[in-house]
């Protein structure tokens, strides 16, 4: 128990290492890399085992198309309508002919020619109705239509326990039967006859029904029986068969028997009895990885105190998009490519640094590239794009350089795979799909930014949108400061300015020390008149204090401080400020003033501040600054020379005591921010040239 409470910040790692062991697949990894049109630096290759050579997705695709494009649809005959048809034609035409000559009488020539049509249209257009019904009326359906629509498209048509195939064009559909029995018709009888005028009462189109019924649940089955039939594979490599020879180009042939071998060996290897080996090389590999992050984390903790929560957190960044990828490539619902694996380095850099964003992502592609087909492939352009988006990740809160982050990561990501197409087909090959799928990863990368508001509140982590809500001088707490103690507020303004400044030349968070600068001394705010730069000229109330009463006064400005922040639900990150900005050091003025009245004392811990010192690059600016421009206000002449004098006394003052050894800062560092403390300060105390007053 002992064990694991001192080393909890363990327990991240090892739970991420078993989770991506538990889901790695079991099948041995292909040892070779290889490329088509490439030559295989490899030795010579020959087939262990007897496999199959594979068809590519694209060949199965246009086959499976070529098959569907060819369906034949399936009909069943009706061969009842044709006689009902022809009973309701016999019916129909006598009884419309009687209703006619009827009142005519049946005498001479009405007599002759009620006879004569019976005799003559009667016959003709059953005649016709059955030619008609022998070819078959299809019934109208659209997905029928849809396998139709060639020229040389051919049916079958279902008659009792017989089927019989033909061209869909021997067929009749309601319309083409119609417009036959008209034209024939017309042609047998001469224009103003007797038969063609009472031809022409009758309603023929209403004799023509459809006697073809689509089966679509036999077309179906056929189809299915189609797909099912196309074969996988398109031939066989033989044990000791010489699949590529060393230095031989890797041609399309060649490529699909490689393929097809990796596919075999992978899958055979997984089932050939070294599954515990198997599994030892991943979980070896895996804490390997997972030994880098944590190595680096650790080292990055001595100063910026990485904590259960932020390794939990970096863990499950590198675990869900693992899980992802292996979701994605198992079930082949979208190309790898979708998956924004930018964003996750964006993600690290927004609440940590540059460094181990760049390595988060290293070992997740990493991982990830043990699951996907084209590791190496998918490792090279995922790395690259990692690259892009770490390096423009910074201030993504901003909405232009959210966006121009993005228009980076969607250049990369096709500049790298059109290198690599020229590098493998050297021909220029446009495959809109992947395109696509690196349109559809960036649009998830900016929609993802939307998680970061998600990791802050569920970690407790501090992003830069946040920093910018706070910064805000508008902010209830700084105008409350603004108002109670408007001195202490314009020193926090011009720290915040120093400060600042520095962070932006040295390297750092320039927004987060600001912010920092702008509440380290809300602690003020409970006894403002204390503190000098709010005190009237001639009067301060410490004249009749005791210098240990003072001092205790003084010093509780950063327990005031810290406890107003928190009470304000300032971010811990900003709290630290507080509590850092003075570190441990001696409240000098009233220490002084002390042992010149007690001689004789020896405890002096009520003039010491009860904070602890800066341990990151930010931290140790903000002190300096704040020091700086503090002690900058007791100068009576301002000249160069006393600017720098002061700064260098003052900072000397901070390395001497030992108060940024906890830090980032160089001795460069250093240097460069006194240069910087020099000229700001010369720029705002700067002796202003008299103008003689114009004489009227």
């Amino acid at each position: 128990m002992k064990f694991i409470k001192k080393h909890k910040h363990l327990i991240p790692f090892i739970v991420g290492a078993l989770l991506i062991v538990l889901f790695l697949p079991r099948e041995g990894k292909f040892q070779y890399e290889f490329q088509k049109g490439k030559v295989w630096q490899h030795k010579t290759l020959n087939a262990p085992f007897d496999f199959p050579i594979y068809k590519t997705e694209t060949e199965l695709a246009n086959e499976k198309r070529q098959t569907l494009n060819s369906v034949i649809p399936y009909y069943n005959r009706d061969s009842s309508v044709y006689y009902v048809q022809r009973s309701d034609l016999v019916n129909t035409f006598r009884t419309s002919l009687r209703t006619t000559y009827s009142s005519q009488g049946h005498g001479g020539l009405l007599q002759y020619n009620y006879y004569n049509l019976i005799n003559k249209i009667l016959p003709a257009l059953q005649g016709q109705l059955r030619f008609i019904y022998g070819k078959g009326i299809r019934e109208p359906n659209s997905v029928a239509e849809n396998y139709l629509s060639t020229a040389s498209a051919t049916l079958v048509v279902i008659t009792g326990n017989m089927a019989r195939s033909f061209p869909s064009g021997e067929c009749f559909t309601p319309q083409s039967a119609y417009l036959y029995l008209s034209n024939r018709l017309q042609a047998l009888w001469s224009e103003g006859s007797v038969e063609q005028a009472f031809y022409s009462k009758l309603d023929v189109q209403s004799f023509l029904k459809p006697n073809l019924r689509f089966n679509e649940q036999i077309t179906a089955q056929a189809l299915e029986q189609r797909m099912a039939a196309i074969s996988p594979t398109q031939g066989m490599v033989s044990a000791g068969q010489q699949i590529v020879a060393q230095g031989e180009v890797v041609t399309a042939n060649t490529f699909g028997m490689l393929s097809s071998f990796r596919y075999e060996y992978e899958q055979r290897v997984g089932y050939s009895g070294n599954t515990w080996l198997l599994l030892l090389g991943h979980l070896l590999l895996t804490l390997l990885f997972m030994s880098m992050l944590f190595l680096y984390t650790s080292a990055l903790s001595r100063r910026k105190v990485l904590t259960l929560k932020e390794n939990s957190f970096l863990l499950l960044l590198v675990v869900s998009f693992f899980l992802t990828t292996l979701w994605v490539s198992r079930t082949g619902i979208a190309s790898i490519y979708v998956i924004p694996f930018a964003a996750l380095p964006i993600f690290v850099c927004t609440f940590f640094d540059m460094k181990l964003a760049l390595l988060t992502h290293f070992v997740t592609t990493m991982l990830a590239a043990f699951i996907v087909p084209n590791s190496f492939e998918f490792f090279l352009i995922t790395s690259v794009v990692g690259f892009g988006a770490t390096y423009n990740s910074k201030d993504v809160y901003r909405r232009s350089k959210l966006y121009r982050t993005a228009a980076i990561i969607l250049g990369v990501y096709c500049l790298t795979y059109i290198a690599l197409t020229f590098i493998k087909d050297g021909s220029l090959t446009f495959d809109w799909r992947v395109y696509l799928w690196f349109t559809v990863n960036t649009a998830l990368v900016v929609a993802m930014q939307q998680l970061v508001y998600v990791f802050e509140k569920i970690f407790g982590f501090t992003s830069d949108n946040t920093l910018m809500e706070i910064s805000d001088t508008n902010n209830a707490l700084l105008r409350e400061l603004a108002e109670v103690a408007p001195a202490t507020f314009q020193h926090s303004i011009q720290v915040a300015n120093l400060a600042e400044s520095v962070v932006r030349q040295i390297g750092g968070n320039p927004l987060l020390v600001r912010v920092g600068a702008l509440y380290h001394d809300i602690g003020k705010m409970n006894n403002p008149t204390y503190f000098i730069e709010n005190q009237a000229a001639g009067f301060s109330p410490h004249h009749h204090l005791d210098p240990e009463e003072s001092a205790r006064i003084i010093v509780r400005h950063v327990t005031d401080g810290v406890a107003i922040a928190r009470k304000n639900r300032l971010p811990e990150i900003v709290v630290r400020f507080i509590r850092t900005h003075h570190g441990t050091s001696l409240v000098h003025y009233f220490y002084r003033a002390y042992r010149e009245k007690y001689p004789e004392a020896t405890d002096f811990s009520s003039f010491r501040y009860q904070g602890s010192n800066p341990t990151t690059k930010e931290q140790g600016v903000l002190m300096m600054a704040d020091a700086v421009e503090a002690a900058s206000r007791t100068l009576t002449k301002f000249t160069q020379e006393s600017i720098s004098d002061l700064v260098e006394t003052v900072i000397a003052s901070k390395v001497n005591g030992k108060m940024l050894e906890n830090t980032d800062l160089t001795f460069n560092d250093i240097s460069t921010a006194k240069a910087i403390f020099k000229k700001k300060l010369q720029n705002i105390y700067h002796d202003r040239i008299a103008v003689p007053v114009a004489e009227n």
